[in-house]
């Protein structure tokens, strides 16, 4: 704990480069003899975040895939400690980092971070909600619409703000040195073919768009680090048989933040009213749960109440998995009424946060992950 919170607390603002591809030239057999990587793409604001933010991102990620809950958010902390150097804007990668893990580490590191700055573009887009599409489709009962596509290969994301939806898969490197245009069109190619394209078809309705989100993290010495897009717009597909709504995306979106903070049968209770499989264990009825809440910024944002923390101050110094107060109790009434819409409760959510948040992240979706930062809390029951 002690190494964590003094890489946390060193975690500080920085940004990441941003170009924007032709869909068409992404689509093109080969580029031109000695492409210019200039004039290929468009330069867009960078992504500006801060470390605390992709950590959050990165959490979200690996509980937002209900196969696969190996990767502990907080052990990507540990990680990246030793590789990531977010001092810097540009971020960069600390030297040797791209040579201090074995292949498989680096690989899997690099594509958890690419999954991460695609969250945080996501939000750029002002998608506040998303669900991992691949957990989404599993959940599917056998027999249903769309069921026969579980095998497929799946872009990693399925976003939404209650009005539009959008699909987007992630890729992430550690190695690319520069900004390489073969190299880059080669990935953004196969992913946009293999991966979006197909599920632009399959999803009913059509996503508005379907982007891949290519990362590239450098060492000091190489290029800036880079995100590399390409977002070809959705066609209405007669093919189209695999059912979702905004509400299941939102839905999918809390579910996996709730499991986080150690509640995955409220999560279960959240997300089985829209075809989520329930688990043979699974308590169908919401019981009390204690959480501690603390004000930051005119809100109030709840942790749950751990039964060997009985003191509340012990939180200041760890890192806390909460979320805004009002989300919470929209989301016990949802689990409490059947066919209630989460989304339509949300509809007065702060997109922002005005305050300043040096010791945490607070998303759009009202998510909160960091060093709590006060000293009074009280507490709150609630029903999940």
């Amino acid at each position: 704990m002690r190494d964590i919170l003094n890489f946390v607390r060193s975690l500080g603002k920085t940004s990441i480069e941003v170009y924007e591809w032709k869909e068409a030239d992404i689509r093109r057999q080969r580029l031109p003899n000695s492409p210019d990587f200039g004039k290929l793409t468009k330069q867009q604001p960078d992504l500006a975040f801060n470390g605390w933010g992709l950590a959050h991102a990165i959490v979200k990620a690996d509980y937002l895939n209900r196969r696969n809950l190996t990767m502990p958010g907080l052990g990507f902390l540990l990680q990246a400690d030793n590789l990531i150097d977010f001092r810097t804007s540009p971020i960069q990668l600390k030297v040797g980092a791209s040579k201090a893990l074995n292949d498989f580490s680096l690989t899997s590191l690099a594509g958890r971070v690419g999954q991460g700055l695609a969250i945080l573009y996501g939000h750029h887009l002002g998608l506040n909600f998303n669900a991992h599409l691949s957990s989404h489709v599993q959940s599917l009962s056998a027999g249903s619409p769309g069921a026969m596509h579980k095998g497929e290969k799946m872009a990693d994301f399925l976003f939404s703000n209650c009005s539009k939806t959008v699909l987007i898969e992630s890729k992430g490197s550690f190695t690319l040195e520069k900004n390489c245009p073969t190299k880059i069109k080669s990935v953004l190619k196969d992913a946009l073919t293999k991966q979006v394209d197909p599920w632009m078809g399959y999803l009913q309705p059509t996503p508005h768009n379907g982007y891949v989100v290519y990362s590239c993290l450098r060492e000091g010495s190489w290029a800036p680090s880079a995100l590399s897009i390409v977002d070809p717009n959705g066609d209405d597909g007669k093919a189209a048989d695999v059912p979702f709504r905004s509400e299941q995306v939102i839905r999918e979106n809390y579910g996996a933040w709730l499991r986080a903070m150690g509640l995955s049968q409220a999560a279960e209770r959240l997300t089985r009213q829209y075809g989520t499989a329930v688990e043979e264990e699974f308590d169908a009825q919401p019981v009390k749960t204690e959480f501690l809440v603390y004000e930051h910024g005119g809100r109030e944002f709840a942790v749950v109440a751990e039964p060997y923390n009985w003191y509340p101050f012990h939180f200041y110094d760890r890192p806390a998995v909460g979320i805004d107060l009002a989300v919470l109790k929209a989301i016990a009434s949802a689990i409490k009424t059947s066919g209630l819409a989460l989304a339509e409760q949300l509809a007065d959510l702060p997109a922002q946060l005005s305050a300043p948040q040096e010791s945490c992240s607070i998303f759009p979706d009202g998510s909160v992950f960091g060093l709590p930062n006060a000293r009074r809390w009280r507490y709150h029951t609630v029903r999940l």
